[in-house]
């Protein structure tokens, strides 16, 4: 239990710092799904050099019902409406949002995962946890009713974390039964490849071929991320004793990472009262969380 927490932890710091490196990316004269095609297909391309064995599609075969979640429901529909959902709503409407990825995937662990169910500490950290991130992220907008387009952007980002969410539990279900390295290159090579094809249909054609060289940073510096992170994070999901619920709150780290690396690497951003207060509850809800119980035992017995 113990090693698959430390593997979530890994994964998402990695995530944490992938959004600066995306907005550089994208400002070579690229588009959102041409990017993440690329990238997606280069991962799946180097695991795939690393994990080649023999009999690994008959491997794929046998547990197609796991590769074909991965790739059209994970990675196809998943990332599709993530990044349309993005195009849609605002960014401080997107942030809120896809900060609630670890909160309604303990819900859905609580739903469908066996042997994954909340208890009281578990509703009260997740409640904290969603006014942390509210404080960290801000309520912010424009201040102007959502048109239709904004709706269907928050309805398509909701989809995308169910989409992903049900994955994840797909992958715990399944310990032991796939190397969890093998199981990233499948999904990202077929589901960066189609990626790839629907931004070519919806974005046309953008080469990749003569960008200056902060491009291919961008790029590289991302395709070493995603073989790490995705692969941690399929391995905490496998790990012996994991439970979905435990390692998506593990998620709640990208946020207050995330807020820490704009103070550090973007000029004009500081640290204010709300990001603080924000970090501050979303650590204490973490707390609550792993330790509530017995923090309230403890404390039981010195009044005895």
């Amino acid at each position: 239990m113990k090693k698959g927490l430390l593997y979530a932890i890994l994964a998402s710091v990695l995530w944490a710092i992938v959004n600066p490196f995306i907005k550089q990316g994208l400002s070579y004269d690229f588009t959102p799904m041409n990017f993440a095609g690329l990238r997606f297909t280069s991962v799946g391309v180097l695991l795939f050099a690393y994990t080649w064995h023999k009999g690994m599609w008959q491997e794929i075969k046998q547990h197609r019902k796991l590769f074909l979640n991965l790739i059209f429901i994970n990675m196809f529909m998943g990332y599709t409406a993530f990044y349309f959902g993005v195009d849609f709503v605002s960014g401080a409407i997107s942030s809120i949002i896809m900060g609630m990825t670890p909160l309604i995937n303990v819900l859905l662990a609580h739903l469908l995962a066996s042997n994954d169910k909340l208890n009281g500490y578990k509703i009260v950290s997740l409640i904290i946890s969603l006014a942390g991130l509210l404080l960290i992220v801000g309520m912010g907008s424009d201040g102007e009713p959502l048109d239709w387009k904004g709706i269907t952007g928050i309805i398509l980002l909701l989809l995308s974390i169910i989409f992903q969410g049900y994955s994840a539990i797909s992958v715990s279900e399944e310990k032991g039964k796939v190397n969890p390295i093998f199981l990233n290159a499948v999904q990202m090579f077929f589901g960066g490849a189609l990626i790839y094809v629907i931004g070519l249909g919806t974005e046309g054609y953008h080469s990749f071929i003569g960008k200056p060289a902060g491009f291919y940073i961008s790029l590289g510096i991302l395709v070493f991320i995603s073989v790490f992170a995705f692969s941690f994070w399929f391995m905490a999901l496998q790990s012996k004793g994991a439970k979905v619920s435990d390692i998506n709150m593990c998620r709640l780290i990208n946020p207050v990472l995330g807020a820490v690396l704009s103070w550090i690497m973007l000029p004009g951003e500081y640290p204010d009262f709300s990001t603080v207060a924000g970090m501050a509850v979303i650590v204490s809800s973490l707390v609550i969380y792993f330790r509530g119980e017995t923090i309230v035992q403890r404390w039981r017995l010195r009044r005895h």
